[in-house]
This record gives C-alpha cells, sequence and structure tokens, in this order.
C-alpha cells in the first residue's frame, strides 16, 4: 500500500527535479505568454519527461481507488480520475512565476463533453504524443500545421507539467486522508493549486498535508525537506 513516504520518494522527489529542470530554461525564455511559441529541445526533453511520469502516476491512482484497475492507457485513467476526484477538470493552477496570479487548467476538457459525445484529452497530451512517436512529421494541432517537434514550446511544456503537478497534489492529498503521518512534502517553486478546497493551503513553502478527523478538515503544517 502506497504511503506518504513512498509517495515522497518515488513520485514526488522526481517531480521536483523536472520542475527544477523548467525553471532553469527560464533564465534564457521569460514566462510570458508572448513567448508561448519558443520552442527548443530542452522542451522535448522535458515534455517527454512529464508525459512518462503522468502516464505513471495516473496509472497509480487509478490503482490506489480501484484495486481490479487493468487500464494502461489515459483513456482508461480518464474516467476512473474523474468519478474519484469530482472536481479534477475544475481545479485551477497557479503559476507564480507570473505576475497578477496567472492561472491555468491543465485538464479542463475532461469537464467536456464535445457535439459528438466525445470526452478528449487536452491539447498538451496530444503533442507529448506526437513528440514521442512522430517528431518530425509535419502535422496540426489547435489549427496549427507544423512539425511536430515545434509543437514542444513554452506553452505546451508549461501546461504538460502543472498537469502532472495536479495529478500528484490529488494524489498526496488522497493519501492523506488515510495517513496522518505529517511528511514534509517539497513545496513547488511554480505552482499552487487554487479554489475549493485549496483556497485554505499554504502552497508557498514546505507542508505536510493531514485530515482533522474530528472535523473532516484539510489541514497544512509547515516543515522543512531537503532536496
Amino acid at each position: 500500500m502506497m504511503n506518504k513516504q513512498d509517495f515522497i520518494h518515488l513520485y514526488w522527489k522526481i517531480y521536483i527535479s523536472i520542475e527544477k529542470e523548467f525553471v532553469e530554461t527560464l533564465n534564457y525564455v521569460s514566462l510570458a505568454v508572448e513567448n508561448y511559441g519558443a520552442f527548443s529541445s530542452s522542451y522535448i526533453k522535458i515534455l517527454l519527461q512529464v508525459g512518462s511520469e503522468i502516464d505513471i502516476v495516473a496509472k497509480s491512482i487509478c490503482n490506489y481507488h480501484e484495486k481490479s484497475f487493468k487500464g494502461e492507457n489515459i483513456n482508461d485513467y480518464r474516467p476512473v480520475i474523474m468519478k474519484h476526484e469530482t472536481d479534477f477538470s475544475n481545479t485551477e493552477v497557479k503559476i507564480l512565476q507570473i505576475k497578477d496570479a496567472f492561472l491555468i487548467q491543465p485538464w479542463a476538457v475532461w469537464g467536456i463533453t464535445n457535439k459528438n459525445g466525445v470526452v478528449e484529452n487536452p491539447s498538451w497530451w496530444k503533442v507529448y504524443n506526437k513528440v514521442k512517436h512522430d517528431r518530425n512529421t509535419v502535422g496540426t494541432i489547435n489549427n496549427m500545421r507544423k512539425a511536430y517537434y515545434k509543437f514542444a514550446n513554452l506553452e505546451y511544456t508549461l501546461y504538460s507539467l502543472a498537469g502532472l503537478y495536479q495529478l500528484l497534489i490529488y494524489y498526496y492529498y488522497d493519501l492523506a486522508q488515510k495517513d496522518r503521518i505529517q511528511v514534509p512534502l517539497p513545496g513547488s517553486r511554480l505552482f499552487a493549486l487554487s479554489g475549493g478546497k485549496w483556497d485554505d493551503i499554504v502552497f508557498y513553502q514546505d507542508i505536510a498535508f493531514y485530515i482533522d478527523f474530528s472535523n473532516g478538515k484539510l489541514c497544512s503544517v509547515l516543515g522543512e525537506f531537503v532536496y
């Protein structure tokens, strides 16, 4: 059974490592909407790392909630995650390094059924798959046509990393409801969750989540995690 210590060492420390790598790119490309189209080999590398981690983490979340789960891809993970994390698609990720608390919703499309009755996956997930399998092929994403490796840009890398961050925080929250050991979680220097149950949490420091069983309230305590 997964516990919070395992979570930190198997998943969160890897996330922090990827986040650090992404933040280093901001020394050369400012985190601004005007630069969203900037692409590079560094973003290819980070995008591939993030996509792989999302696949691993999403599957682990599904197995955590449903022990008999046998799914193998994002289309299998989606209904299980949305069933157990009912506010997931509406949650906003706050980007801390952009002025005026810029908010994005990396999983918003999971809450939308299109005119054909189909729920789609985020554009950044399509970019990840195309960069992974058809990197030098020319194709169209969001009405833009170019070689797929050129979609490995600041925008899609940022959204994918935010998507991984959101998955992990939800997973950690689920674990905190069953495991009250207050293990400090290294705080992201880039993101925070916003809205609903997340508004009472201080995301700017290294913290531990736990549930106060006397009232069912999500709580946090400050800590320090050396990484």
